[in-house]
Protein backbone atom coordinates (compact mmCIF):
# COMPACT_ATOMS: atom_id res chain seq x y z
CA UNK A 1 0.00 0.00 0.00
CA UNK A 2 1.73 3.33 -1.45
CA UNK A 3 1.18 6.10 1.32
CA UNK A 4 3.34 9.44 0.87
CA UNK A 5 4.56 9.55 4.71
CA UNK A 6 6.12 6.64 4.72
CA UNK A 7 9.77 7.93 3.49
CA UNK A 8 9.70 10.22 6.21
CA UNK A 9 8.74 7.83 8.92
CA UNK A 10 10.95 5.07 7.63
CA UNK A 11 14.10 7.50 7.93
CA UNK A 12 12.77 8.43 11.57
CA UNK A 13 12.76 4.58 12.41
CA UNK A 14 16.17 3.91 11.10
CA UNK A 15 17.88 6.35 13.58
CA UNK A 16 19.82 4.95 16.19
CA UNK A 17 17.26 6.71 18.80
CA UNK A 18 14.45 7.19 17.17
CA UNK A 19 11.42 9.32 18.46
CA UNK A 20 8.31 7.27 19.51
CA UNK A 21 5.85 7.93 16.49
CA UNK A 22 2.06 8.57 16.77
CA UNK A 23 0.20 8.25 14.25
CA UNK A 24 -2.65 10.96 14.16
CA UNK A 25 -5.70 10.98 12.61
CA UNK A 26 -9.95 10.68 10.97
CA UNK A 27 -10.74 6.80 12.31
CA UNK A 28 -10.40 4.19 9.10
CA UNK A 29 -7.86 6.33 7.43
CA UNK A 30 -5.58 3.48 7.27
CA UNK A 31 -3.68 4.50 10.21
CA UNK A 32 -3.01 0.63 11.46
CA UNK A 33 -2.36 -0.48 8.00
CA UNK A 34 0.19 1.98 8.01
CA UNK A 35 1.57 0.96 11.03
CA UNK A 36 1.49 -2.76 9.81
CA UNK A 37 3.15 -2.01 6.87
CA UNK A 38 6.21 -0.15 8.09
CA UNK A 39 7.42 -2.56 10.44
CA UNK A 40 6.26 -5.92 8.03
CA UNK A 41 9.64 -6.22 7.64
CA UNK A 42 11.35 -6.51 11.00
CA UNK A 43 10.58 -7.84 14.11
CA UNK A 44 7.44 -6.12 15.61
CA UNK A 45 5.29 -6.92 18.23
CA UNK A 46 1.01 -5.27 17.53
CA UNK A 47 -0.86 -4.89 20.55
CA UNK A 48 -4.62 -3.49 20.08
CA UNK A 49 -6.02 -1.58 22.73
CA UNK A 50 -9.87 -2.15 21.92
CA UNK A 51 -8.99 -5.82 23.16
CA UNK A 52 -8.86 -5.39 27.48
CA UNK A 53 -5.92 -8.25 27.18
CA UNK A 54 -3.96 -6.34 25.10
CA UNK A 55 -4.55 -3.04 27.47
CA UNK A 56 -3.16 -5.38 30.39
CA UNK A 57 0.08 -5.83 29.19
CA UNK A 58 0.41 -2.18 29.85
CA UNK A 59 -1.50 -2.06 32.62
CA UNK A 60 -0.49 -2.68 36.48
CA UNK A 61 3.01 -3.34 35.78
CA UNK A 62 5.86 -3.16 38.08
CA UNK A 63 9.46 -2.64 37.42
CA UNK A 64 10.77 -5.57 37.21
CA UNK A 65 7.58 -7.19 34.87
CA UNK A 66 8.59 -4.04 32.66
CA UNK A 67 12.47 -5.16 31.93
CA UNK A 68 10.74 -8.88 31.39
CA UNK A 69 8.56 -7.11 28.69
CA UNK A 70 11.48 -5.43 27.56
CA UNK A 71 13.77 -8.29 27.29
CA UNK A 72 10.90 -10.43 25.76
CA UNK A 73 10.57 -7.82 22.97
CA UNK A 74 14.72 -6.70 23.15
CA UNK A 75 14.80 -5.58 19.61
CA UNK A 76 10.96 -5.50 18.38
CA UNK A 77 9.11 -2.42 17.41
CA UNK A 78 6.07 -2.46 19.90
CA UNK A 79 2.72 -1.21 17.69
CA UNK A 80 0.51 -0.08 19.54
CA UNK A 81 -3.38 0.43 17.79
CA UNK A 82 -6.16 2.58 19.24
CA UNK A 83 -3.53 4.14 22.13
CA UNK A 84 -6.68 6.50 23.20
CA UNK A 85 -8.74 3.63 24.81
CA UNK A 86 -5.72 2.92 27.29
CA UNK A 87 -3.78 6.81 27.46
CA UNK A 88 -3.02 5.59 30.74
CA UNK A 89 0.02 3.63 29.10
CA UNK A 90 2.19 6.06 27.90
CA UNK A 91 3.92 6.10 31.34
CA UNK A 92 4.72 2.90 30.73
CA UNK A 93 5.83 3.44 26.97
CA UNK A 94 8.42 6.54 28.60
CA UNK A 95 9.69 4.26 30.77
CA UNK A 96 10.64 1.14 28.20
CA UNK A 97 11.46 4.09 26.09
CA UNK A 98 13.67 6.12 28.22
CA UNK A 99 15.15 2.97 29.95
CA UNK A 100 15.20 0.01 27.41
CA UNK A 101 15.37 1.97 23.81
CA UNK A 102 12.47 0.32 23.18
CA UNK A 103 11.08 1.41 19.73
CA UNK A 104 7.56 2.41 19.69
CA UNK A 105 4.88 3.02 17.02
CA UNK A 106 1.55 4.23 18.43
CA UNK A 107 -2.28 4.98 16.09
CA UNK A 108 -5.16 7.02 17.25
CA UNK A 109 -8.07 8.80 16.73
CA UNK A 110 -8.51 11.47 19.15
CA UNK A 111 -6.10 13.57 19.44
CA UNK A 112 -8.14 15.47 22.01
CA UNK A 113 -7.96 11.82 24.56
CA UNK A 114 -4.25 11.20 23.76
CA UNK A 115 -2.78 14.89 24.61
CA UNK A 116 -4.20 14.63 27.88
CA UNK A 117 -1.42 11.89 28.80
CA UNK A 118 0.72 12.07 25.91
CA UNK A 119 1.29 15.95 26.57
CA UNK A 120 3.52 16.37 29.23
CA UNK A 121 4.84 11.98 29.91
CA UNK A 122 5.78 11.79 25.82
CA UNK A 123 6.91 15.76 25.77
CA UNK A 124 10.70 15.44 23.68
CA UNK A 125 9.98 12.03 22.36
CA UNK A 126 7.29 12.17 20.47
CA UNK A 127 6.90 13.13 16.24
CA UNK A 128 3.53 13.40 15.76
CA UNK A 129 2.41 12.30 11.97
CA UNK A 130 -1.26 13.30 10.53
CA UNK A 131 -3.05 10.88 8.30
CA UNK A 132 -5.00 12.24 6.53
CA UNK A 133 -7.54 10.34 3.26
CA UNK A 134 -5.99 9.19 0.35
CA UNK A 135 -4.73 11.69 -1.75
CA UNK A 136 -4.96 11.83 -5.75
CA UNK A 137 -1.42 10.03 -5.99
CA UNK A 138 -2.05 7.42 -3.78
CA UNK A 139 -5.50 6.05 -5.08
CA UNK A 140 -3.85 6.32 -8.82
CA UNK A 141 -0.62 3.71 -7.26
CA UNK A 142 -2.62 1.91 -5.16
CA UNK A 143 -5.00 0.86 -8.23
CA UNK A 144 -1.97 0.10 -10.69
CA UNK A 145 -2.75 3.25 -12.77
CA UNK A 146 0.63 4.78 -12.41
CA UNK A 147 3.83 3.84 -10.85
CA UNK A 148 5.62 6.31 -7.82
CA UNK A 149 7.74 7.88 -10.03
CA UNK A 150 5.23 8.77 -12.64
CA UNK A 151 3.62 12.36 -13.53
CA UNK A 152 -0.01 12.49 -12.41
CA UNK A 153 -1.71 11.65 -15.72
CA UNK A 154 -4.40 14.49 -16.91
CA UNK A 155 -6.98 12.68 -17.67
CA UNK A 156 -7.46 9.73 -14.83
CA UNK A 157 -6.97 12.64 -12.15
CA UNK A 158 -9.34 14.82 -13.77
CA UNK A 159 -12.00 11.80 -13.25
CA UNK A 160 -10.79 11.14 -9.99
CA UNK A 161 -10.86 14.65 -8.29
CA UNK A 162 -14.23 14.88 -9.77
CA UNK A 163 -15.15 11.11 -8.00
CA UNK A 164 -13.38 12.87 -4.53
CA UNK A 165 -15.18 16.20 -4.65
CA UNK A 166 -18.40 13.83 -4.28
CA UNK A 167 -17.78 11.02 -2.03
CA UNK A 168 -14.44 11.74 -1.19
CA UNK A 169 -10.95 9.60 -0.61
CA UNK A 170 -11.32 7.44 2.28
CA UNK A 171 -9.50 4.19 2.06
CA UNK A 172 -12.08 1.62 2.03
CA UNK A 173 -14.20 3.43 -0.42
CA UNK A 174 -11.84 1.82 -2.67
CA UNK A 175 -12.03 -1.77 -1.91
CA UNK A 176 -16.27 -1.43 -2.10
CA UNK A 177 -18.33 -1.43 -5.13
CA UNK A 178 -19.80 2.63 -6.14
CA UNK A 179 -23.24 1.24 -5.55
CA UNK A 180 -22.28 1.04 -1.69
CA UNK A 181 -20.34 4.17 -1.61
CA UNK A 182 -23.61 6.20 -0.03
CA UNK A 183 -24.36 3.63 2.61
CA UNK A 184 -20.58 3.19 4.07
CA UNK A 185 -20.53 6.76 4.50
CA UNK A 186 -23.94 6.53 6.03
CA UNK A 187 -22.67 4.32 8.41
CA UNK A 188 -19.23 6.09 8.90
CA UNK A 189 -20.54 9.21 9.72
CA UNK A 190 -23.71 8.14 12.00
CA UNK A 191 -20.94 6.11 13.88
CA UNK A 192 -18.25 9.15 14.21
CA UNK A 193 -20.97 11.66 15.66
CA UNK A 194 -22.59 9.81 17.84
CA UNK A 195 -20.69 6.70 19.46
CA UNK A 196 -17.35 7.96 18.70
CA UNK A 197 -18.34 11.75 20.26
CA UNK A 198 -19.59 9.69 23.22
CA UNK A 199 -16.73 7.62 23.74
CA UNK A 200 -13.75 9.65 23.09
CA UNK A 201 -15.08 12.93 23.78
CA UNK A 202 -17.37 12.47 26.58
CA UNK A 203 -20.26 14.56 25.58
CA UNK A 204 -23.72 13.19 26.20
CA UNK A 205 -25.78 15.68 23.77
CA UNK A 206 -23.86 14.08 20.71
CA UNK A 207 -27.16 15.38 18.55
CA UNK A 208 -25.93 18.75 19.33
CA UNK A 209 -22.91 18.13 17.90
CA UNK A 210 -24.05 16.19 15.25
CA UNK A 211 -26.16 18.77 14.26
CA UNK A 212 -23.28 21.30 14.20
CA UNK A 213 -21.78 19.26 12.03
CA UNK A 214 -24.43 19.90 9.73
CA UNK A 215 -24.68 23.21 9.79
CA UNK A 216 -20.80 23.51 8.96
CA UNK A 217 -21.27 21.12 6.24
CA UNK A 218 -23.30 24.03 4.66
CA UNK A 219 -20.17 26.64 5.18
CA UNK A 220 -17.46 25.25 3.64
CA UNK A 221 -14.91 28.19 2.69
CA UNK A 222 -17.25 30.32 4.79
CA UNK A 223 -16.56 32.91 7.39
CA UNK A 224 -18.01 30.94 10.20
CA UNK A 225 -21.03 32.83 12.40
CA UNK A 226 -20.29 31.84 15.96
CA UNK A 227 -23.55 34.18 17.32
CA UNK A 228 -25.73 32.53 14.58
CA UNK A 229 -24.40 28.81 15.44
CA UNK A 230 -25.38 29.23 18.65
CA UNK A 231 -28.68 31.11 18.64
CA UNK A 232 -29.81 28.09 15.96
CA UNK A 233 -28.54 25.43 18.00
CA UNK A 234 -29.91 26.54 21.47
CA UNK A 235 -26.62 26.72 23.02
CA UNK A 236 -23.86 28.97 24.13
CA UNK A 237 -21.47 30.26 22.40
CA UNK A 238 -18.42 28.61 24.74
CA UNK A 239 -20.16 25.31 23.49
CA UNK A 240 -19.75 25.89 20.05
CA UNK A 241 -16.77 26.91 19.82
CA UNK A 242 -15.63 23.71 22.63
CA UNK A 243 -17.67 21.25 19.98
CA UNK A 244 -15.63 22.71 17.34
CA UNK A 245 -12.43 22.01 19.12
CA UNK A 246 -13.84 18.46 19.66
CA UNK A 247 -14.62 17.96 15.84
CA UNK A 248 -11.04 19.38 14.91
CA UNK A 249 -9.40 17.31 17.52
CA UNK A 250 -11.01 13.94 16.18
CA UNK A 251 -10.01 15.20 12.57
CA UNK A 252 -13.62 15.47 11.00
CA UNK A 253 -13.03 19.06 10.80
CA UNK A 254 -9.88 22.04 9.68
CA UNK A 255 -9.66 25.18 10.76
CA UNK A 256 -8.39 28.47 8.78
CA UNK A 257 -7.76 31.20 10.34
CA UNK A 258 -6.62 34.68 9.00
CA UNK A 259 -3.22 35.93 7.98
CA UNK A 260 -1.86 38.89 7.04
CA UNK A 261 1.25 40.27 6.24
CA UNK A 262 -0.06 43.58 8.58
CA UNK A 263 -2.15 41.49 11.07
CA UNK A 264 -4.70 44.24 11.87
CA UNK A 265 -5.91 44.74 8.58
CA UNK A 266 -7.25 40.83 8.90
CA UNK A 267 -10.49 40.34 10.71
CA UNK A 268 -9.04 38.06 13.54
CA UNK A 269 -12.13 36.64 15.11
CA UNK A 270 -13.29 34.97 12.18
CA UNK A 271 -12.15 31.65 11.08
CA UNK A 272 -13.65 29.26 7.96
CA UNK A 273 -14.06 25.40 8.15
CA UNK A 274 -12.97 22.70 5.88
CA UNK A 275 -14.05 19.51 6.11
CA UNK A 276 -10.96 16.07 5.84
CA UNK A 277 -12.90 14.38 3.48
CA UNK A 278 -15.39 15.77 1.09
CA UNK A 279 -17.53 12.32 1.12
CA UNK A 280 -18.62 12.65 4.66
CA UNK A 281 -19.65 16.66 4.03
CA UNK A 282 -21.61 15.78 1.52
CA UNK A 283 -23.28 12.63 3.74
CA UNK A 284 -23.89 15.89 6.17
CA UNK A 285 -25.39 18.10 3.68
CA UNK A 286 -27.33 14.66 2.46
CA UNK A 287 -26.21 15.99 -1.61
CA UNK A 288 -24.24 13.04 -3.84
CA UNK A 289 -25.27 14.52 -6.72
CA UNK A 290 -22.89 14.84 -9.85
CA UNK A 291 -21.09 17.91 -10.18
CA UNK A 292 -23.33 19.16 -13.38
CA UNK A 293 -25.75 19.33 -11.17
CA UNK A 294 -24.21 21.09 -7.97
CA UNK A 295 -24.38 24.50 -6.93
CA UNK A 296 -21.64 24.36 -4.86
CA UNK A 297 -18.66 23.06 -6.93
CA UNK A 298 -16.77 26.06 -6.01
CA UNK A 299 -16.90 25.14 -2.25
CA UNK A 300 -16.05 21.48 -2.99
CA UNK A 301 -13.12 22.92 -5.31
CA UNK A 302 -11.94 24.91 -2.51
CA UNK A 303 -12.21 22.33 0.47
CA UNK A 304 -10.46 19.70 -1.79
CA UNK A 305 -7.34 22.52 -2.21
CA UNK A 306 -6.80 23.41 1.28
CA UNK A 307 -7.41 20.15 2.85
CA UNK A 308 -4.67 18.90 0.07
CA UNK A 309 -2.17 21.93 0.79
CA UNK A 310 -2.11 20.67 4.69
CA UNK A 311 -2.05 17.34 3.70
CA UNK A 312 1.21 17.77 1.44
CA UNK A 313 2.77 20.21 3.82
CA UNK A 314 2.53 18.22 7.32
CA UNK A 315 3.61 14.99 5.06
CA UNK A 316 6.10 16.82 3.99
CA UNK A 317 7.01 18.46 7.84
CA UNK A 318 7.02 22.02 6.99
CA UNK A 319 6.90 24.99 8.76
CA UNK A 320 3.95 27.22 7.75
CA UNK A 321 1.09 29.26 8.07
CA UNK A 322 -2.11 28.20 6.16
CA UNK A 323 -4.91 30.50 5.78
CA UNK A 324 -6.70 33.01 3.93
CA UNK A 325 -7.15 37.15 4.41
CA UNK A 326 -9.84 39.31 4.59
CA UNK A 327 -9.86 42.91 5.09
CA UNK A 328 -12.65 45.25 7.23
CA UNK A 329 -13.78 46.64 3.48
CA UNK A 330 -14.74 42.60 2.57
CA UNK A 331 -11.62 42.23 -0.04
CA UNK A 332 -10.66 38.55 0.39
CA UNK A 333 -8.10 36.18 -0.58
CA UNK A 334 -9.34 32.66 -0.22
CA UNK A 335 -5.96 30.99 0.67
CA UNK A 336 -3.02 32.13 2.00
CA UNK A 337 0.72 30.31 2.58
CA UNK A 338 3.54 31.27 4.46
CA UNK A 339 6.88 29.46 4.59
CA UNK A 340 10.20 30.19 5.25
CA UNK A 341 10.58 30.92 1.16
CA UNK A 342 7.88 33.81 1.36
CA UNK A 343 4.35 34.12 1.28
CA UNK A 344 1.94 32.57 -1.64
CA UNK A 345 -1.61 33.65 -2.04
CA UNK A 346 -4.12 31.50 -4.17
CA UNK A 347 -8.05 32.25 -5.54
CA UNK A 348 -9.81 29.02 -6.06
CA UNK A 349 -12.71 29.00 -8.75
CA UNK A 350 -14.21 26.09 -10.38
CA UNK A 351 -14.02 27.67 -14.08
CA UNK A 352 -10.89 28.88 -15.50
CA UNK A 353 -9.96 33.00 -14.84
CA UNK A 354 -6.31 34.32 -16.10
CA UNK A 355 -3.85 34.85 -13.48
CA UNK A 356 -3.54 37.95 -11.39
CA UNK A 357 0.07 39.73 -10.89
CA UNK A 358 0.54 38.15 -7.68
CA UNK A 359 -2.44 35.78 -6.91
CA UNK A 360 -2.11 32.43 -9.05
CA UNK A 361 -5.79 30.78 -9.68
CA UNK A 362 -6.36 26.93 -8.70
CA UNK A 363 -9.50 25.81 -10.74
CA UNK A 364 -10.85 22.51 -11.91
CA UNK A 365 -7.91 22.49 -14.69
CA UNK A 366 -4.93 22.37 -12.25
CA UNK A 367 -5.80 21.17 -8.65
CA UNK A 368 -4.68 18.38 -9.18
CA UNK A 369 -0.99 19.61 -9.42
CA UNK A 370 1.42 19.17 -6.58
CA UNK A 371 0.23 22.55 -4.44
CA UNK A 372 4.03 23.28 -3.66
CA UNK A 373 4.80 23.53 -7.78
CA UNK A 374 1.66 26.17 -7.83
Amino acid sequence: MFREIVPRIQYLLSQPKPPVVLLLGLRQTGKTTLAKNLVKDSKHQFFNFDLPSDQQEFLEQNRHSLELFAQRYKDHTIVIDELQKSPAATSLIKHLYDNFDQKFILTGSSELKIRKTTGDTLAGRLNTFYIYPLSLKEILIQSGKIKENDPLPYDDSQTLLKRILVYGSLPNLQNIAPDRWDSYLKEFAETLLSKDVLEIAEIRKSNKIYNLAKLLALQIGQLVNVNELSTLLEVPRATIYNYIDVLEQMSLIKRSQPLSTNERQAISTKFKIYFTDLGIRNYLTQNFNPLNLRLDIGQLLENFVFVNFKRTLDYAQKDYKLGFFRSENGSEIDIVLKTAEGEKLFEVKSKSKTKGRNVKYITLENACQNPLTL
